[in-house]
């Protein structure tokens, strides 16, 4: 009967998490700069993959500097979804700069090394602005409290390197 009691008191609100079992979801994050003015209009195609699972999106601005809210696309691939951000990260810097989150589907497990690519093309110029390949390693984060039967979610974050001096 007391082991009835304690699983019902687990199903009820978590109190090993301090009432605190906050939702969260996976994810991984690519972002930085991506080597054009952002004093100019931006046309950009990219193309981001998980696991050889490619999407691509077009996002274009007719207007200099970055937009707010900022321009945004999605990409469904197998297992999950892009989304894509051209946004205005760092105000001191002089770059449009892109996001790109993953956020893979419910019950898809995530697996340290799996490998990330991103390419982004100014469509105006042809030229080819990033083109990164990283594995990751996750990281389990608590948005609650960390515990046996705590919510926990999976996390990684992938810079891209500022732009070659002009």
């Amino acid at each position: 009967m007391t082991a009835l009691l304690g699983l019902g008191a687990l199903t009820a609100g978590c109190p090993l998490c301090d009432g605190n079992d906050i939702g969260c979801e996976d994810s991984v994050a690519i972002s930085g700069p991506i080597g054009l003015a952002a004093d100019a209009p931006a046309h950009l195609t990219v193309e981001a993959c998980w696991k050889q699972r490619c999407g691509t999106v077009t996002l274009s601005s007719d207007v200099p500097r970055p937009l707010h809210p900022p321009l945004a696309a999605n990409a469904a691939v197998e297992g999950g979804r892009f989304r894509c951000e051209l946004a205005d990260l760092d105000p001191t810097n002089t770059h449009w700069e892109i996001r790109i989150t993953f956020i893979p589907d419910p019950n898809t497990d995530l697996e340290d090394g799996e490998v990330y690519k991103v390419r982004v093309v100014d469509d105006d110029a042809q030229r080819e602005l990033v083109s990164l390949e990283r594995s990751v390693t996750y990281e389990d984060v608590y948005p609650g409290k960390e515990g046996a039967f705590c919510k926990s979610c999976a996390h990684a974050q992938i810079e891209i390197p500022p732009p070659a001096a002009e």
